[in-house]
């Protein structure tokens, strides 16, 4: 097969490229898997985490309106605050890596990955306009789960796309010593970002959506990731993990249930949570936006929204009605992208029935603006942030430093960045079957490849 290639192995552990994409196989305890990443990837991590942490330090320090110092003193500060929430299994994962990148010579340490694995939590504090630069992070996220009517075969279909800045793609299938097998898309040195599929049919999403109720003090979003993908095989275990344990901020986790054939969206910040079921339908999706609203498609419980209105500049949300409206204010820089949320339900009520893992793929590869129907190219970024914005997410480019230097390595440069899709996941839970993006940029103008979960850990189990 021209298009596989393998590269390395350690132990247990391999690394290869299929179609451009990077595969990471563990397996064993969490000290022996996190040294095979260190060691099977520890040129794309000396690479990627200098300029990774240098470049978050420059978008912090440009959020808070200070400089490079500064922001990467936050982002250390944030790591020190949430650090003993990290379960010891993943504090020996990251340890297992820094051994192996000292085993190589690297200046990165212990410290330095602890950091790197909680970057995203730090990252979410500068994401709204408390921080003097309104709009100065813009992330995106979006998911999907269908089944039963909706889907061709009945089976549950789940589809997600990463939005954010950043590189360093890959794609890892571990089979621990303890715990559920799973695969999903992180970044050279991250155990774990936004979920990902598991052997008992569990699959999640994270999407950020900004609360006024946030803390480091507490559990973020790779830690929470990584715990429900080991730990968590039913919905109801899920759904109970994620809101029993401490948070760090507003984020919305998609859980699906292959074997039940189920879905919610725990909508929580530090203080708050509440699950939103489906309504209208066998689908369920979630942007960066709360929907739990009473009286909203269907829902009864908490009023996540009334949080999220002062991060989010909302308006008006004394009724349903007003509330969507203010949502729909396009030169708000504060709002994430609300016109996906739409978007997504037109497009799953179009497809309903016939949907697939080609056809999910179409549904995350999607380009048409929600309001006015034009279909963007691919290189055609939205006009802002609320503005243009399409399931497809790729912002405009923005200079965030003219120099900064690397982090613990030479060199140096300027920072901008483009925020968009960086990878993609459709997944078939029942059968084992997903697909994934992680090449292109956007993310899924790359080839998607095709493997079977259940096939991969046997093949490690082998």
């Amino acid at each position: 097969m021209a298009d596989k290639k393998q590269i390395a192995s350690w132990g247990k552990g391999s690394m290869e490229i299929l179609k451009g994409a990077k595969i990471l196989r563990l397996k064993g305890g969490p000290y022996e898997r996190g040294f095979q990443h260190g060691h099977l990837l520890g040129s794309l991590m000396e690479y990627t985490i200098p300029r990774g942490m240098a470049s978050a330090a420059a978008v912090c320090a440009k959020a808070i309106g200070s400089n490079q110092a500064e922001g990467l003193a936050r982002i250390f500060e944030g790591a020190r605050i949430a650090q003993p929430f990290i379960p010891e299994s993943m504090a020996e994962e990251i340890r297992g890596m820094a051994d192996a990148l000292a085993a190589q010579g690297s200046k990165l340490d212990y410290g330095d990955l602890v950091a790197w694995n909680l970057m995203y939590d730090s990252w979410c504090f500068y994401a709204h306009p408390g921080y003097g630069n309104p709009g100065a992070e813009t992330i995106g996220c979006s998911s999907f789960s269908a089944w039963g009517a909706a889907t061709k075969d009945g089976r549950l279909i789940f589809g997600k796309n990463m939005d954010n800045l950043a590189e360093g793609r890959v794609l890892t299938i571990c089979d621990p010593d303890e715990g559920l097998g799973y695969a999903n898309i992180t970044q050279a040195g991250m155990v774990a970002i936004d979920g990902g599929v598991n052997e008992a049919g569990i699959a999640m999403m994270t999407h950020y959506s900004g609360s006024s109720f946030e803390t480091m003090r507490s559990c973020g979003i790779g830690v929470l990731s990584r715990q429900l993908l080991l730990n968590a095989d039913s919905m109801e275990k899920a759904v109970a993990m994620l809101g029993g344990s401490p948070r760090c901020t507003g984020i919305n986790y998609h859980v699906a249930d292959a074997a039940a054939r189920k879905a919610g969206v725990v909508e929580a910040n530090a203080r708050d949570w509440d699950l939103r079921l489906p309504w209208g339908g066998d689908f369920l999706w979630s942007t960066n936006h709360c929907n739990c609203y009473p009286g909203w498609m269907g829902y009864r419980g908490t009023n996540m929204v009334a949080a999220q209105a002062p991060v989010y500049g909302l308006k008006d949300i004394s009724t349903a009605a007003a509330w969507q409206e203010s949502l729909k204010e396009k030169g708000n820089p504060h709002i994430a992208a609300a016109g996906r949320f739409r978007r997504y339900e037109a497009l799953l009520k179009e497809k309903y029935g016939i949907l697939d893992l080609e056809s999910a793929i179409e549904v995350l590869r999607d380009r048409q603006d929600p309001d006015s129907g034009l279909v963007r190219d691919w290189d055609q970024p939205a006009i802002a942030r609320n503005d243009g914005m399409t399931i497809s997410y790729l912002m405009p480019r923005k200079q965030y430093s003219d120099y900064v230097d690397w982090y613990k390595a030479p060199g140096g440069g300027p920072v901008t960045g483009q925020s968009m899709n960086l990878w993609s996941m459709v997944a078939e839970l029942e059968t084992g079957e997903f697909a994934a993006a992680l090449t292109g940029k956007p993310g899924h103008k790359g080839e998607f490849i095709f493997l079977n979960l259940k096939r991969e850990l046997e093949r490690l189990r082998a």
